[in-house]
């Protein structure tokens, strides 16, 4: 039932127009007899649409129409007069009448023919502000999305450009919408020509070399290349998504781009040498706007679809639910991972979708938004609020079969055209394979730690030992030195490797004797003694005992008492020289004869 404030200066009229506007039991009329009155009426009460007649004393219909349409905007309103001049139906039209109708003729058809109109202009302003409202709620749909995404329609003129692209290129939707002729590529990627949003409309294989991973999966073009016009001359690596946009009739009317940046994945491949497959970039639609009020109902269920395949086309699991907690949208990611369908959740609350995330119904994040409940959001690690967004990480044990996962939340408000807020939307990333090669970083860093500090403690063992070796070294040499007999080391051709000091006293003096024949300094021969018992040593591996008579270079001579030991290689396995202990006897061989025996 519609409310009408019907105004004329006739009461008779008035009355009549009451009897028969009311008969049907669709309106609801009050009268008044001047525009003054019904503008008080108006202040005080609230009305579906206004009848007025033309000419009144005081503010003419159409005077009284312009004030209304500047105070009320929209609100229907019925020009219903005698007058019937052509330049008053224009003017009124013109001033934002929503129909003119003339007086006179047969009562009952001519109210029936205005109870009509009234419905039909009550009709189209609902239809009118739905289409509003349902156009309020896709744009804040669009903008919530974390991916710099835009559309343009079949001519090439662009229809959309969201928040992240605004970040991302430093550009104004206010500078970009509506513009064409691939304005939007000199603004992303600083150059005039076609990207993937274009091959969607126009195919142009050369122009797709430009991508790399150039792959198509349905009906969406996939790429990535690096921009190295992007923030501010930094450059990034993009993954770029592009997809028709259809009607309700299935009929393209335009296409969609949405890029993600890719630089930090990019830079964890080179450092790891793993590749991370991010998520798909999300996808907008944008409802076409219909000039002719008469398909508003079909435009609305245009957009309630494109409102359905921008939220199905998300990689991230998504829902969202309105202020009583009821589940609204559901979409393909969501289903996947929860392995509940949207026909099974659509419509039910109680916390429903908190259960199949987290088994059990209770406020989650997407609550702690609607109601800025700061308890609920306490119950997430590293929560991070901003511009009204929650964005959270939690481990979620149930996902995949009780394998569990780690996720990353998103939520935020959902708004009407006027601001209200109307709901809240949730946004789900599985980010186990960050976390996992993360933890796989971190251990190959503690392990080399672990190793450095291993490679560290041999080190100092090493140099005890070292240090351990020079002091038995030094404590054998002085031992060498000490020993007043003779002593000489000789290799297995009987050259002298070492003598000790007591052997080169004994032997020849001050002359070098390090590398020459055993034979040769002590017998000045060119060749070994036959009796050599060193060289019975090498041969049978036992020490020898010989008494000879020794000439070293110089004057010095005398009787010797010679004993030769093996030298033996334990890792070779054989005798590799000769030491052979020296001890003059010549004062104690004096008062006896000499003579020359083995042992």
């Amino acid at each position: 039932m519609f409310s009408v404030l019907y105004v004329d200066d006739e009461p008779g009229l008035l009355d009549i127009g009451k009897i028969f506007l009311e008969r049907t039991g669709n309106l609801v009329v009050d009268t008044a007899n001047s525009a003054t009155e019904a503008l008080a009426l108006l202040n005080n009460s609230s009305y579906d649409c206004v009848i007025s007649d033309y000419q009144m004393p005081e503010m003419d219909g159409l005077a009284f129409l312009k004030f209304v349409r500047g105070t009320w905007n929209t609100l229907p309103f019925i020009l219903f007069t005698g007058k019937g001049r052509e330049d008053v139906v224009i003017e009124a039209l013109n001033s934002g009448a929503d129909f003119y109708l003339q007086k006179g003729g047969e009562p009952k058809s001519q109210f029936a023919e205005l109870e009509h109109k009234v419905r039909l202009a009550v009709e189209r302003r609902r239809l009118a502000e739905q289409l509003k409202c349902s156009e309020r709620r896709l744009s804040d749909i669009i903008d919530f999305l974390p991916d710099p995404t835009f559309a343009i329609d079949l001519n090439g003129n662009v229809i959309a450009w969201n928040r992240a692209i605004e970040e991302m290129t430093g550009v104004g939707k206010d500078k970009v919408v509506g513009c064409g002729d691939q304005c939007y590529a000199v603004h992303i990627f600083g150059e005039n020509g076609l990207l993937l949003i274009d091959l969607i409309l126009h195919d142009n294989p050369e122009h797709a070399s430009i991508y790399q991973h150039l792959s198509r999966q349905g009906d969406k073009i996939i790429g990535e290349r690096f921009v190295s016009t992007l923030f501010g001359g930094k450059g990034a690596y993009v993954w770029v998504v592009a997809s028709p946009l259809y009607d309700s009739d299935g009929s393209v009317v335009g296409a969609i781009e949405s890029i993600r940046d890719i630089t930090h994945r990019k830079k964890a491949e080179d450092e790891i040498r793993a590749a991370y497959e991010q998520l798909a970039a999300a996808e907008e639609e944008l409802r076409q706007q219909y000039q002719d009020l008469a398909r508003s109902e079909e435009t609305i269920k245009d957009n309630e679809r494109r409102l359905v395949d921008i939220i199905n086309f998300l990689p991230d699991a998504t829902f969202a639910i309105d202020l009583e907690g009821t589940v609204i949208a559901w979409n393909n990611a969501i289903e996947e991972l929860s392995g509940i369908s949207r026909y099974e959740i659509l419509g039910t609350g109680d916390y429903s979708y908190a259960q199949l995330i987290w088994g059990e119904r209770k406020p989650i994040l997407i609550d702690a938004v609607l109601h800025d409940d700061p308890a609920i959001a306490d119950h997430y690690h590293d929560l991070i609020k901003k511009d009204g967004k929650y964005y959270a990480e939690a481990f979620v044990p149930g996902f995949y079969g009780g394998k569990g996962a780690y996720i990353w939340f998103t939520a935020t408000l959902l708004y009407n055209s006027y601001g209200e807020k109307i709901g809240a939307i949730e946004s789900i990333r599985d980010v186990t394979d960050h976390k996992r090669e993360q933890d796989e970083l971190k251990a190959a860093y503690e392990q080399l730690a672990a190793t450095e500090e291993e490679l560290r403690k041999q080190y100092r063992d090493l140099a005890w030992g070292e240090e351990r070796i020079r002091k038995d070294e030094r404590f054998i040499r002085d031992i060498f030195s000490s020993i007043q007999d003779g002593i000489t080391v000789l290799d297995s051709d009987l050259g002298i490797l070492k003598v000790n000091e007591a052997m080169d006293e004994l032997s020849h003096g001050s002359q070098s004797i390090l590398g020459r024949k055993c034979y040769e300094v002590y017998h000045h021969t060119n060749c070994p003694c036959d009796d050599c018992p060193a060289l019975e040593t090498l041969k049978t591996g036992l020490p020898s005992h010989k008494l000879i008579i020794g000439k070293g270079e110089g004057s010095h001579s005398g009787r010797l008492d010679v004993y030769t030991y093996p030298l033996y290689d334990s890792e070779a396995g054989k005798v590799t020289g000769v030491i052979e202990y020296v001890r003059g006897i010549t004062d104690r061989l004096n008062s006896c004869p000499i003579r020359s025996e083995k042992p």
